[in-house]
């Protein structure tokens, strides 16, 4: 199974996107969950969710905070 992400460049056009998702979704062809973001494009992470990152990757037992950061481009 593969994710994607779908940015809707256009607002005016996210209903017609969502219709299409919602129909492939009944047709079984794909699973639909809409998501938000906590974070707003450009607006950088907080370190409470840099830590959140660094333990889901699993690095701290090998690599300092610092390295982690650079290994993970935060």
């Amino acid at each position: 199974m593969k994710t994607f992400t779908i940015k809707v460049q256009q607002e005016s056009n996210y209903t017609r996107v969502t219709e299409l998702l919602q129909k492939l979704a009944s047709e079984q062809t794909i699973e639909y969950q809409e998501t938000t973001s906590d974070l707003k494009e450009g607006e950088p992470a907080t370190e409470n969710q840099v830590q959140e990152i660094i333990d889901e990757a699993e690095l701290g037992p090998y690599y300092s905070e610092d390295e982690a950061k650079k290994i993970l481009h935060l």
